[in-house]
Formats: C-alpha cells, sequence, structure tokens
C-alpha cells in the first residue's frame, strides 16, 4: 500500500526559503525518501508563490543519440520554478 509524504516550503531564520521533508528530525534541503508508488506533497507555510517542478533529468540529446547520464529513477531533483536557489530532492527506493 503506497504511503502519503509532504514536503514543506519553509522560511528559514536568515530570511531564504527551503524544501523541508515533513518527517520528525528532517532538516532544510534533506532529501525525502519514498518508496516507488508513494503519493507526494507540497506544504507551502511561506507568504509567496512557490512551484517545485523537475529539474533536467539527463544533458541533450542529440539526434540519433542516447541519453548522457543513462536516467536511473533511483533520485528524482527539484526546483522551484520561480526561486531558482531553491532546490531539493526525493529518493526512492
Amino acid at each position: 500500500m503506497a504511503s502519503t509524504w509532504s514536503i514543506k516550503i519553509v522560511v528559514l531564520p536568515n530570511g531564504t526559503t527551503a524544501f523541508q521533508p515533513d518527517v520528525p528530525g528532517a532538516q532544510p534541503g534533506q532529501p525525502l525518501g519514498v518508496n516507488v508508488g508513494d503519493l507526494i506533497t507540497w506544504n507551502n507555510t511561506t507568504d509567496a508563490a512557490h512551484w517545485p517542478v523537475g529539474t533536467p533529468l539527463c544533458d541533450p540529446i542529440p539526434a540519433g543519440q542516447v541519453s548522457d547520464p543513462i536516467f536511473q529513477a533511483k533520485t528524482i531533483a527539484y526546483v522551484c520554478q520561480y526561486h531558482n536557489n531553491e532546490k531539493g530532492s526525493i529518493v526512492i527506493s
């Protein structure tokens, strides 16, 4: 059965914003560990809009070529579409 997870979008004491897994003891910027088929939501606790999007999975792929590196779905990196300094990742086991 799939589990449900949350990633909080939080304002840090220094005024910057970060992604933080919503699990006990998690720190801002720490990857969230999940299993295949789990559900993930983002909880925006800030006063600004944010838009988590997946970052590129590989370099551009020339015509007739294969991707470099070859993508393995073990870690998915994401960044805020509005604020490119806000980054996080999800580790799939």
